[in-house]
């Protein structure tokens, strides 16, 4: 924000006019709208920005604003106005022009009147906003169909209607000192640790930089700390309010930026991002079943290649029941180079799925498939099992919730591969014990990865690996600390 924001407001209209106008560029900037008043015999004048208010609503406070007697603008005009006719629920006085400035541009209505050493300040903001609908990312074939938005006021009001509580809490901060955008920690107030909330909102206080105009991505390479580097995530991101509803109710603070769908719950662990909706949806067996297979999938995701690649090399290890695995038709290119070229291949078709129109997807994943599958193996360059296992992995991957998790393990992948064409069976085994390393030293929020199998709890343990009955689940996870475990109503 220029320093020269920093000023109180002027008794003198035309001051404060005057100001504005040089400072917002009125008459270059199309979208800045300014206009004077007569109240009375007084000047008024108001500024406000173009497609961001709601022109209805305002029209209608100030019908209600020119319905005066001359005396009440005498003496205290702006407080006679406030307190008698600004009928519009959402307005305040403001005595600073940083303040006044801050609200403009977030979209309020400054009403100046000479005179009068504060403004009104009218929140009668109309956002651009898509309604909510289902999430692409988190489908399910039960539950709500209602996903976050890019305006925080519709993404608190979803989580409103599914907490009401009184406890809970949307603390606003400002971040970036150009783009000031709005981000609401939420918690709630009698179960979070009050320590979480503060290291949270230091740690956005602390931000220093002109805009973050890649919202919760920004945001979260600011507050996370540790190794940037690290591909493991260290916080969860969710379009859907009844998974933020849960953490909240567990203790666990959500940051929600505004511009953005994605919400941040923090801090989490490994489980958490291994973890889906859907689960809770469905009975507690099929929901165990659905995690362990999920599990399972995140597993054969991260070790089926470079494992069956490793055993290729060394093919001596193998039991004799284990023989058949070895390539039948190895191709003209080395195994390893086929795995690397085969990781690249489905990244290039993934992303060109996400950046084509949705109407061409469809058929740009034929055309992949032909290409690498079919088309490949017929003219020598790659062998089928190296097809095979790479297309096994690729679901394994596109299974897990998380996309920020199932990167990582992609990234782990290929890096398996090629300690494996280095040094075979032992290059897996040192990138396995790195990997290990790498998560259990990882911390979210100063919290263990790997809780609660690193450090152990049972109880924790068995509802992480199983989907238990929500009647068992009385007690809220230690791991954040929270001030009341017990969630029974008694």
């Amino acid at each position: 924000m220029p320093e020269n924001a920093e000023m109180k407001i002027s008794k003198e209209i035309d001051d404060n006019i005057n100001h504005l106008k040089e400072l917002l560029g009125v008459g270059e900037s199309f979208d800045i709208i300014f206009r004077e008043y007569n109240v009375g015999r007084r000047r008024a004048a108001s500024f406000s920005i173009n497609g961001m208010t709601n022109d209805i609503l305002l029209s209608n406070v100030f019908a209600d604003m020119m319905v005066f007697n001359q005396s009440e603008l005498t003496v205290n005009a702006l407080q006679n106005l406030f307190y008698s006719h600004a009928t519009h629920s959402q307005v305040k006085m403001v005595d600073n022009m940083q303040d006044a400035l801050l609200s403009l541009l977030s979209g309020e209505l400054l009403f100046f009147i000479d005179k009068a050493d504060q403004v009104l300040v009218f929140d009668a903001r109309s956002y651009p906003a898509r309604s909510p609908q289902e999430s692409n990312i988190e489908k399910v074939t039960r539950g709500s169909r209602d996903s976050f938005v890019e305006t925080l006021p519709f993404n608190t009001t979803l989580i409103r209607r599914r907490l009401r509580d009184p406890n809970l809490r949307f603390e606003i901060v400002k971040v970036g000192a150009r783009s000031q955008t709005d981000v609401a920690v939420a918690y709630i107030k009698d179960i979070v640790n009050p320590e979480l909330v503060e290291t949270v909102k230091k740690r956005l206080n602390n931000i220093s930089i002109d805009g973050v105009p890649m919202a919760e991505k920004a945001v979260e390479e600011f507050i996370t700390g540790g190794n940037r580097w690290n591909p493991l995530p260290k916080v969860r991101y969710t379009e859907r309010p009844d998974v933020v509803a849960i953490h909240l109710l567990e203790g666990h603070v959500c940051v929600i930026v505004d511009t953005t769908p994605n919400v941040m719950i923090l801090p989490t662990t490994f489980w958490h991002h291994v973890q889906h909706v859907e689960e809770f949806h469905q009975n507690p067996l099929v929901g165990s079943y659905l995690r362990l297979v999920r599990l399972f999938g995140v597993l054969l995701s991260l070790l089926l290649p470079p494992l069956w690649l490793a055993f290729v090399f060394q093919h001596q290890l193998l039991p004799e029941t284990l023989g058949f695995l070895g390539p039948r038709d190895p191709g003209i290119i080395p195994l390893g180079i086929q795995f690397i070229l085969a990781e690249v291949g489905v990244e290039l078709v993934r992303m060109a799925t996400i950046h084509v129109p949705s109407a061409q997807s469809t058929s740009l994943g034929f055309i992949g498939s032909f290409m690498l599958g079919e088309f490949a193996t017929k003219v020598g360059l790659f062998g089928n099992e190296v097809i095979f296992y790479t297309a096994i992995a690729a679901v394994g991957a596109f299974a897990t919730p998380s996309v920020e998790l199932s990167l990582a393990i992609r990234l782990f992948r290929v890096g398996l591969l090629l300690l494996v064409m280095l040094w075979k069976v032992p290059g897996l085994l040192i990138g396995l014990a790195l990997i290990l390393l790498l998560t259990i030293t990882t911390t979210s929020f100063k919290h263990a990865y790997l809780w609660p199998l690193i450090p152990f709890n049972y109880a924790a343990m068995k509802d992480v690996i199983l989907r238990l009955p929500t009647p068992q689940k009385v007690m809220r996870p230690t791991l954040v600390k929270p001030q009341d475990r017990d969630r029974r109503d008694d």
